[in-house]
C-alpha cells in the first residue's frame, strides 16, 4: 500500500460487516467470517451449477452447449453469503458490493486465472431503467467495480442495455422463462473486445445469463466467461430478483 492508503485505513480501519469486528484482510471481512463462507465444491466445468461430482458437464449443458465458455461461482447462495446479496439489493447496502467485488477479484487472481489469460473487458449485467430508477444502483455494476479497478480492465457499462422489465426468473415454469427473457437486451454501441467476461451477483436457473450471453456471442464475441457472486445449491424460488 502507498502511504496515503495507510494513513486513511488508520484513520478509518476495516471491521467485519458480519460481527463488527476489527479486520487484518484489509477488507470489511474478518479471518474468522471469511472462513465460514460457503464454499462451492463440486460443480459443473462449463455452468457452475452444483452438481454431484465436479468437474464434469450437467445434464444441461450436455444437451445442449451454452453460449458462453465458462461460468465461475465464487461461494454458494446461502448464509451468511446471501445476506451480503440481499441487504445490497433490498437495503442499499453498497459497501456489500465493493466486499462482493473484491471476494471475486480474490477468486479470478488466485484460483480461476492462475494459468489462463483474463478477458479483455468487462460487462456487467445490465439493469431495467425501471429497476433500476427504484433501486438507484446496478448491483452489478457496483460489483464489478472493484474488479475492474484491481485488474486494470475496462468497465463497459453503457453498452448493453436491458430493454424489458421481466419478472424474477426463479418464480417463473422453464416456458414463462423463455418468454419472459425473449427479447430482454439489446447492444447500444459495437464492443470492440473478443474475449469479454460478464459479471452478475447470483445466477439461479441460468436463463438470463444465457440470454444476455446469446445477444452478445450473435455480436460477435469469441469468448464470454461469466463471474458471478454466487450459485444457489439448488434451483428455488429464491429471492434473487434482478
Amino acid at each position: 500500500m502507498n502511504i496515503m492508503t495507510k494513513i486513511y485505513r488508520w484513520i478509518l480501519p476495516y471491521h467485519c460487516i458480519l460481527c463488527s469486528h476489527p479486520s487484518t484482510r484489509l477488507q470489511d471481512l474478518c479471518d474468522p467470517c471469511y472462513r465460514h463462507l460457503p464454499q462451492t465444491s463440486n460443480a459443473c466445468s462449463r455452468c457452475a451449477k452444483v452438481i454431484s461430482v465436479s468437474g464434469m458437464l450437467c445434464g444441461s449443458c450436455l444437451t445442449k452447449t451454452p453460449p458462453f465458455d465458462i461460468i465461475h461461482a465464487a461461494y454458494l447462495y446461502e448464509a451468511p453469503f446471501s445476506k451480503f446479496i440481499l441487504e445490497l439489493k433490498f437495503g442499499k447496502k453498497l459497501i456489500n458490493a465493493r466486499l462482493l467485488g473484491e471476494l471475486l477479484a480474490e477468486k479470478i487472481v488466485y484460483e480461476w486465472y492462475i494459468n489462463k489469460p483474463l478477458p479483455q473487458a468487462l460487462i456487467p449485467i445490465p439493469l431495467h431503467p425501471s429497476r433500476l430508477k427504484e433501486r438507484g444502483f446496478n448491483q452489478a455494476l457496483e460489483i464489478a467495480r472493484p474488479i475492474a479497478h484491481q485488474l486494470q480492465l475496462p468497465l463497459l457499462h453503457s453498452h448493453c442495455l436491458r430493454i424489458k422489465a421481466t419478472l424474477p426468473q426463479a418464480t417463473l415454469t422453464k416456458e414463462q422463462r423463455k418468454i419472459n427473457i425473449k427479447n430482454a437486451f439489446s447492444i447500444r454501441r459495437p464492443i470492440p473486445y473478443q474475449h469479454i467476461a460478464v459479471i452478475d451477483d447470483v445466477i439461479t436457473t441460468g436463463d438470463t445469463i444465457t440470454a444476455f450471453c446469446h445477444l452478445l456471442k450473435k455480436a460477435g464475441i469469441q469468448q464470454i466467461d461469466v463471474w458471478c457472486s454466487a450459485r444457489p445449491a439448488m434451483d428455488g424460488n429464491l429471492i434473487v430478483k434482478n
